[in-house]
């Protein structure tokens, strides 16, 4: 008995030793993440400006050059966003569609292509190739450009306010405790924000919809905004796009599930700047009004959807992205973008990137819906 005693306390000194080994690797690679965030100040908040808004010279005319007509859009066929704060028209059925996160431009280059997944350059080439450096855009007419670390910034009629120029930079800070893995030309290269002071200049100069509050054009690197209380969110949303999906330039797309829900995420946890309706669907998720994971993750494009169905299925996005890097290892979800950047299925890249139980998205969906029953994703950070 003796014998059988000590063996069973050796056994069991063993299977906790492990699961302190594990537990310990697991918070120590949290930890090295956890770096202060920065306070995210919104200059707009609580007024319509910060300045006094002087008409431009000629109304009519765009301050900013009309594009080449040949232009291609990198991202066609991606849905106009609605995880932004500012909503469509009550008289909207969905959003429109869009050629999302490419906005008019003045450069007279069309964007890269995107090579298929049949013809996948080696990796190296491929890290190369988002690696360039850009130039400068040139200032348009009507702007006035003020420059920080990370950022060019080109403001209408004035030179952009400090407090504007803190706030890119605090998001920027925020932004790469998730996204410097995937953005390492960050450190060194600018990212171009062209900020307007008017909605309707904005819309005639990019094209988007009445509702739209900012634009991307992930290969040029150039975010389109302008001033509104809702500023700083749609900011991080869409550096976000510029950070993380360019991490799959030059090689396959990454799916519009995980780029909307990265860029939600980091919206509401690294901006601060909640949706005004992503609560209300995350309690929708909490009941169990879920899409099932393999519609989910076919999703392409949102066009004519209704709205309560889109932001359900942006709410489920954000949640699923969310699981994957707040309740697992970080490395991980960096192989599984890997692994999809390479070309690979979702089922196989999850499974290469998180091993077991995960040999397929039904499991996947299975360990998060317990998560979401067990803990109430409905809390959300407070802004500022």
């Amino acid at each position: 008995m003796d014998v059988l005693l000590k063996l069973r306390v050796l056994i069991w000194a063993l299977l906790i030793s492990l699961w302190g080994v594990m537990i310990y690797q697991y918070l120590g690679e949290e930890e090295k993440a956890m770096t202060p965030m920065q306070r995210v100040v919104n200059p707009y908040r609580g007024t319509s400006a910060t300045r006094p808004r002087p008409p431009l010279e000629d109304p009519t005319l765009s301050p900013i050059s009309a594009p080449a007509p040949d232009a291609a859009p990198a991202a066609a066929g991606r849905p106009a966003d609605p995880a932004l704060n500012v909503l469509p028209p009550p008289d909207a059925a969905g959003p429109a569609p869009s050629t999302d996160r490419l906005p008019a431009e003045t450069a007279q280059a069309p964007a890269p292509a995107r090579t298929s997944a049949a013809a996948r350059a080696p990796h190296r080439q491929r890290s190369e190739n988002r690696s360039l450096s850009l130039p400068d855009p040139p200032v348009p007419p009507g702007f006035v450009k003020s420059g920080t670390r990370h950022f060019n910034v080109y403001s209408e009629q004035h030179a952009a306010s400090d407090r504007f120029l803190e706030l890119v930079e605090s998001l920027h800070a925020n932004l790469m405790l998730d996204l410097a893995p995937f953005s390492p030309w960050a450190r060194a290269e600018k990212v171009s924000v062209f900020l307007f002071q008017r909605q309707e200049t904005y819309r005639r100069v990019t094209g988007r919809p009445a509702w739209s509050g900012g634009a991307s054009s992930v290969p040029r690197r150039k975010v389109y905004v302008y001033e509104s209380e809702e500023l700083p969110g749609i900011l991080a949303h869409e550096l976000t796009h510029i950070y993380f999906d360019g991490f799959f330039l030059d090689a396959t797309t990454d799916p519009l599930w995980l780029s909307e829900g990265m860029a939600t995420l980091v919206q509401v946890e690294r901006g601060l700047a909640a949706p005004n309706w992503l609560r209300e669907n995350l309690v929708r998720l909490e009941k169990g009004e879920t899409f099932p994971i393999e519609n989910l993750v076919e999703v392409s494009n949102t066009s004519g959807w209704p709205d309560d169905k889109v932001r359900l299925w942006y709410a489920q996005s954000y949640s699923l992205v969310r699981y994957l890097i707040r309740t697992q290892y970080r490395s991980s979800f960096y192989k599984f973008a890997t692994h999809l950047r390479e070309g690979r299925p979702e089922a196989e890249s999850l499974y290469r990137a998180y091993g077991a139980p995960y040999t397929r998205l039904r499991a996947l969906e299975i360990a998060w819906r317990h998560e979401i029953a067990r803990a109430r994703v409905s809390r959300l950070p407070a802004g500022d």
